[in-house]
């Protein structure tokens, strides 16, 4: 299951926090629309090239789903600091193939939250108090989160004590997040909370969350949560959808965008990446001190 894609297909059958280091509109905007690539690889070599540019090291791990037809992909990985455990800030990288082979633009789902975790990694270049600090990228998550299963079944899951994903983080004013079930959702909730305030943000907790990769590592039993941005009604009516699609009159927008052609920099508002980007530093911390 890929992110929002299963919501997005029911929709169409119903019908004071740190500045972020991008401070420019323009630059801000300029790396979310460099990801507007016709191929995965050209989009992976877009994201190295980004973290090449602000001097963040990294490591690309090679994986392969298993699956028939699926060609190997690539995650990327940025480490901050020390710890035995880790917190990770994770976004995926790559976009959807459209039935005629063609990539969508892929900026609102999700260079755009990939930008934002650039720039945080930015900031939290000194790493955090208690854990270490991992920024990952993911590869094939429009494949059925493949890249998040690989990592949260690989060598480094064991040591992995939070996950706080980001995908759709766009446009709009309003964050909403995963709320967590049985004994993780305390945590979490509590972490949001901490993180939500920091950045001076009026967060939603969602009980219903769109799937997205925080799922392969919820399976792997590991707190993770995922985050959002939309403008506050698109949120409330997502939010309804999620409790009773066949009670929605109508599918919230942002299912009738992503994986479509219409995905493009005309729904990309630099001041909500910047703010993600505040967003994810703040839970980092939050999460590092619980």
């Amino acid at each position: 299951m890929t992110s929002f894609k299963a919501l997005a297909l029911a929709g169409l059958v119903l019908c004071a926090a740190p500045a972020p280091v991008l401070a420019a509109p323009a630059a801000t905007a300029e790396a979310v629309a460099a990801f507007a690539k016709p191929t995965q690889a050209e989009r992976l070599a877009t994201l190295k090239a980004l973290l090449d540019a602000r001097g963040l090291k990294y490591e690309v791990q090679p994986f392969n789903s298993g699956k028939p037809g699926v060609p190997e992909g690539y995650n990327v990985v940025v480490t901050l600091g020390q710890g035995d455990k880790d917190i990770l800030l994770t976004a995926h990288y790559d976009a959807e193939v459209l039935k005629d082979g063609k990539l969508v633009d892929g900026v609102v789902d999700n260079a755009a939250s990939v930008v934002a975790l650039v720039n945080a990694a930015e900031q939290l270049k000194g790493g955090l108090k208690n854990h270490r600090l991992r920024v990952v990228f993911f590869d094939q998550e429009e494949l059925g989160l493949l890249g998040a299963f690989a990592y949260a079944q690989g060598p480094d899951a064991a040591r992995t004590a939070a996950v706080v994903n980001f995908d759709i983080n766009a446009y709009g004013d309003t964050p909403f997040f995963y709320a967590g079930e049985g004994e993780v959702r305390a945590v979490i909730q509590a972490g949001m909370a901490a993180a939500c305030g920091a950045a001076k943000e009026d967060c939603v907790s969602f009980d219903r969350y769109p799937p997205s990769d925080h799922l392969a590592f919820r399976k792997a039993g590991v707190l993770a949560t995922s985050i959002s941005i939309l403008p506050r009604a698109e949120v409330l009516d997502l939010q309804a959808f999620m409790a009773d699609p066949k009670a929605a009159k109508a599918p919230p927008r942002i299912l009738g965008l992503i994986h479509t052609p219409q995905d493009t920099m005309a729904d990309v508002d630099p001041k909500t990446v910047e703010r993600a980007a505040a967003l994810a530093v703040a839970a980092a911390k939050a999460f590092d001190a619980r």
